[in-house]
């Protein structure tokens, strides 16, 4: 509760053991340095595509979820579940040829 009664400490509160943050506050600020304090007000992120591609790709870890791998596999499966119909209907083929044989 020291937060509440003191505005230079941070108002941020642990989950773990439900204490407030006693760090004092980035002056202009309701939060410390360790929970955000240092931000800037005015930065909302890149704006141009030379900006955005460069922070996807500093978040980049190994690609395995990308949207593009994701349907690449997609496709992988379809492939190979109509294989699979084209082997069993030609078992079948086969299968309903040599019925005819007995």
């Amino acid at each position: 509760m020291e937060s509440l009664s003191n505005p230079y400490i941070c108002s941020a509160w642990s989950k773990q053991n439900q204490r407030g943050c006693r760090n004092h506050c980035v002056s202009g600020r309701k939060v410390c340095y360790i929970h955000g304090g240092k931000t800037p007000i005015h930065n909302v992120g890149p704006k141009t595509k030379e900006g955005k591609f460069r922070q996807k790709m500093a978040s980049w870890k190994h690609g395995l979820r990308s949207k593009e791998r994701i349907q690449e596999r997609r496709e992988i499966q379809h492939l190979i579940k109509k294989a699979k119909e084209l082997i069993h209907m030609k078992d079948l083929s086969i299968l309903s040829q040599t019925s005819h044989l007995t």
